[in-house]
């Protein structure tokens, strides 16, 4: 099949490219983004934009690179945006691989020039001999299904036109049509795992083993491709059911997530860590399978994820959040009845005629003459102790929330009031003291109304009410 043909049934069978997207080009100044230049420049009528990053890793080589890139853009009046960035320095500096470094610098680079032009895709030049060698490298270092499938044509607003075209099969088409390119001489040095793979591994399999390798592991890539896409649609059509979506946390049905298969299990964990943006190849699967675990954990138990995420077991629930905002300390002292205000809520205090039937977490009712006033509003203290309503003697606060199932995340962070005597009257949106409540006996009822106007604490109350 002629070549561009092969392009445009790529591009055509995996929807990348309608004819109003404007497209960013990735170019390095090698054979393959040029090729990929070339290919949108002369057979597509998008509007296109160029973007390059001296990584400054090769000295003058780099800053050649970036020249020639200039002189593509000029030549083909195609507007180019270029930045300059240390990457070994960056490596060394956040203690990241150079390769990590470079790929977030590159995608960070990309999506501020996609606002700035108001652009919507971004083109690479990726080709069939690099998806191979992902899928080799993705194998070595223990990579599930989808790392086993590849690179995608298509990843949000990134493409990937020329995954389907050969190495060699660019390098003839550029010398044939005489288009210049620059070659990347670290492409030859065995320093990065790439390149072992490329210029050492490969060659080895293809010549030892089979010939035919790169087509068969692209055979098995086709492979898992459907199956996880199947799989994929299933955690789609389960997830709503299961997965309870806030802004800062995702709450799962343990009941229900207990049933699944594992790879469902799986899948859904990923799902809930795609939801916070994370890249999910810095979850490995040993990750995965200890958020899992917790369906078999005590209630609080908690795992640090990478990244700002924690997992933790409540009562029937996983939850899996960004760490926690911590409350600064607050104190106030509440002389009598009337409406106060602290540390981003209202505290109002009413004498009322008797207790109404209110489903509020945020509203009690206390025998009010047995309140020894000034009332102290604080975060609660590691120790001290507390008779529940129900309960005919006192238990420390810290056993009280694991009974319950408070969150470790937010136990310390709970508001509660005491009595002058330092007797907890009530720990917040969970339970009254039991020696402060309503009896017949009980000749005055004063009832104390929380509103919640921070969104901290709005935040630590989502957790498990």
């Amino acid at each position: 099949m002629d070549l561009i043909k092969k392009i445009k049934k790529n591009i055509s069978a995996n929807s990348l490219i309608n004819e109003k997207d404007r497209i960013l080009v990735g170019l390095s100044g090698g054979p393959d983004s040029i090729f990929l230049l070339y290919i949108l420049h002369n057979y597509f009528n998008n509007q296109l934009i160029i973007a390059h990053i001296n990584h400054k890793l090769r000295g003058v080589d780099s800053d050649l690179d970036e020249k020639f890139v200039r002189t593509i853009s000029q030549k083909l009046k195609i507007p180019l945006y270029v930045i300059r960035e240390d990457i070994r320095k960056l490596s060394n500096e956040n203690k990241k691989s150079i390769e990590e470094v470079g790929r977030e610098v590159r995608f960070s680079f990309f999506d501020k020039t996609l606002k700035v032009e108001n652009f919507n895709k971004i083109a690479l030049g990726h080709n069939l001999d690099d998806n191979v060698e992902t899928i080799l490298i993705n194998f070595i270092k223990g990579s599930g299904t989808k790392g086993l499938i590849g690179i995608p044509e298509k990843r949000d607003n990134i493409i990937h036109p020329i995954i389907n075209i050969k190495k060699e099969e660019i390098l003839k088409f550029l010398e044939e049509n005489k288009i210049e390119y620059r070659v990347d001489k670290t492409n030859f040095e065995i320093d990065f795992l790439r390149n072992k793979v490329r210029n050492y591994l490969l060659p080895i399999i293809e010549k030892e083993f089979n010939k035919n390798f790169k087509e068969k592991i692209l055979s098995l890539s086709n492979i898992l491709k459907v199956e996880d896409r199947f799989l994929d649609n299933l955690v789609e059509n389960i997830k709503n059911d299961l997965m309870e979506f806030e802004n800062d946390f995702i709450k799962i049905d343990l009941k229900k997530f207990q049933k699944l298969d594992l790879s469902l299990k799986r899948r859904l964990i990923r799902k809930a860590i795609d939801y916070f943006n994370r890249d999910l190849r810095e979850y490995p699967l040993e990750h995965i399978d200890k958020v899992i675990s917790l369906e078999n954990k005590k209630t609080g138990k908690e795992i640090e994820l990478p990244f700002d995420l924690i997992a933790v077991k409540d009562k029937n629930k996983i939850i899996i959040e960004k760490k926690r905002v911590e409350i600064p300390n607050f104190y106030i002292e509440i002389p009598d009845i009337g409406l106060y205000e602290l540390a981003g809520m209202k505290i109002e205090l009413t004498l009322v005629e008797k207790i109404s039937k209110v489903k509020d977490p945020f509203t009690s009712f206390f025998d009010y003459d047995k309140i020894e006033f000034p009332i102290k509003f604080r975060k609660p203290k590691f120790g001290e102790k507390f008779k529940p309503l129900g309960l005919k003697k006192k238990k420390k606060i810290q056993d009280f929330f694991v009974d319950n199932g408070i969150p470790k995340s937010v136990r310390w962070n709970l508001p509660i009031l005491l009595d002058k005597k330092d007797d907890i009257l009530w720990i917040v949106g969970v339970r009254i003291s039991d020696d402060y409540k309503v009896t017949n006996l009980t000749k005055r009822v004063i009832c104390i109304k929380i509103t919640l106007e921070d969104f901290r604490w709005i935040k630590i109350f989502k957790r498990f009410l």
